[in-house]
């Protein structure tokens, strides 16, 4: 509805109209008269300046916090314990220098509980149920670091990349899954503009693997900027640009999701760090003819909940939140002649806006409902006098007040014997902790060896009605041995 429209509606149209004359009769002269009239429609117009709206009656917006006094530039979030964590940039510059970014940790109702400062700027903010520490990254475009957050204790641990970055520019954002610990490569070196690649092809590692040894990050190429990827619009084996590596997410399916930026792509490698690994691209496109560029994807793990988005340039982090979030659906923060939060169809990469009028999305996050329960091999199979077993770390997200009992199935078979076994195994999240980590019985010794040397066992979490099970999450626990069983 427009302004007019509203000030009749609501009757305010001629009370305005009324404080207008008596301005009028006040300030006298001509140019008096425009000077507060303008004066006044100034301020008038600042109040009434509308923020994002929704474009469907399925999703809605609200100020989830705006930045502390003193602090601009909101962009990474992660969550630790219900709590929403923010990184921001305070005009900081992206090589680093320019003073000190700040973390802080909101509770889930917007109120600022914790801040941190890290030198440099923070671009890049994960939560790691690993080892339960805040990965801060600093300094996208060159000059790159790592600060871990201690969330429970507050102490801070600085790391420095053992060798410079191959690809020439920084490290903007992180993920962690099955234990290991991925970075997208940001700013590379680019190979000169051409029509195939009209932003440059990137040569270099776009995704690296990295291993903290003492203070220093080891790090190893996973994906290279010019590797063949499948169009997952026409199935067209292709190089896609890669000019421009920036957020990571992992998908229901425990893809890693990199968003290329000023490419307007999503790439998606399957299996990754692994021989057979295989990556996709979808490129994404819009109602409008300006190329979309993407900074953040999210994937709802379930309908109800609420995506956290960082409005960078007005200072604020909104909740949009939805109890029908389509399954298998994404949502990405994105511009294009426009700033808005859209839907992506996973299948053609058709983007739909969902939030418009915001004024320069960022990070998202999303936050289900329910808590969400994940389950990760934590340490390799291993024998015992009882027979084969193995560590698996069981996590949760949201409030941890009260213990939370997860049912852990066992299924296993050997290549011998087609029929398979199956048990159940009760874990138990204490109080007040996010996760833990259980020994499983993979395999009985008398099982094992009646059904042979080759054991394939997969350990999956039981569905109930207390949590969400995290879908990308399946666990297969899969080792030669051979007796007597190794110690």
């Amino acid at each position: 509805m427009r302004v007019l429209d509203r000030l009749r509606f609501s009757g305010g149209f001629q009370r305005q109209r009324r404080i207008i004359m008596k301005l009028h009769l006040v300030c006298g002269a001509r140019i008096a008269h425009l000077s507060c009239l303008g004066f006044l429609l100034l301020g008038f117009c600042q109040m009434i300046q509308a923020g994002p709206t929704s474009t469907s009656p399925d999703y809605s917006v609200a100020v989830f916090a705006n930045a502390p006094n003193g602090l601009t530039g909101p962009d990474s979030i992660t969550s630790f314990q219900g709590t929403i964590w923010v990184g921001y940039q305070n005009k900081t510059q992206p090589t680093g220098g320019g003073g000190d970014s700040d973390i802080v940790q909101f509770s889930p109702s917007g109120k600022v509980l914790k801040t941190f400062k890290v030198k440099g700027r923070n671009d890049g903010l994960k939560f790691n149920p690993f080892d339960g520490k805040i990965y801060a990254l600093q300094n996208e475009d060159g000059n790159p670091y790592l600060t871990l957050i201690d969330p429970v204790t507050g102490t801070m641990t600085t790391y420095n990349y053992s060798t410079p970055p191959a690809h020439g520019g920084g490290y903007d954002d992180i993920v962690f899954l099955n234990g290991q610990i991925f970075i997208s490569a940001s700013n590379p070196i680019l190979q000169p503009p051409t029509k195939g690649a009209p932003n440059g092809q990137n040569i270099y590692p776009s995704i690296i693997a990295a291993t903290l040894v003492g203070n220093q990050i080891n790090t190893t190429a996973v994906l290279m900027g010019n590797a063949t990827l499948t169009n997952i619009t026409n199935g067209a084996s292709e190089i896609a640009q890669q000019s421009d590596p920036d957020s990571l997410k992992v998908d229901p399916s425990g893809n890693l999701v990199l968003d290329s930026q000023q490419d307007g792509d999503l790439i998606f490698l399957n299996g990754p760090g692994f021989p057979n690994q295989v990556g996709y691209r979808l490129h994404l496109s819009s109602s409008s003819t300006t190329q979309v560029t993407v900074d953040d994807t999210v994937f709802p793990t379930q309908a109800s909940g609420t995506i956290y988005v960082a409005d960078t340039t007005a200072d604020i982090v909104y909740a949009v939140t939805s109890k029908i979030f389509p399954p298998n659906s994404a949502f990405t923060a994105a511009t294009d002649s426009n700033n808005y939060v859209g839907r992506i169809d996973l299948q053609t990469g058709k983007i739909t806006p969902i939030i418009t009028g915001m004024q320069g999305p960022h990070g998202a996050l999303f936050v289900s409902s329910l808590p969400e329960v994940r389950l990760e091999q934590a340490a390799s199979s291993g024998g015992s006098s009882g027979g084969l077993s193995g560590v698996f770390r069981v996590s949760r997200t949201g409030d941890v007040s009260q213990a939370l009992q997860v049912f852990l199935n066992i299924t296993d078979s050997s290549k011998a014997d087609p029929s398979s076994s199956n048990t159940q195994q009760t874990v138990t999240i204490p109080v007040g902790a996010s996760s833990t980590t259980a020994s499983v019985t993979l395999d009985s010794k008398s099982d094992f060896k009646e059904d042979g040397s080759k054991q394939s066992v997969v350990v999956s979490i039981q569905p109930d009605p207390s949590y969400n099970v995290q879908p990308n999450i399946l666990n297969t626990a899969v080792q030669a041995v051979s007796l007597p069983l190794p110690k």
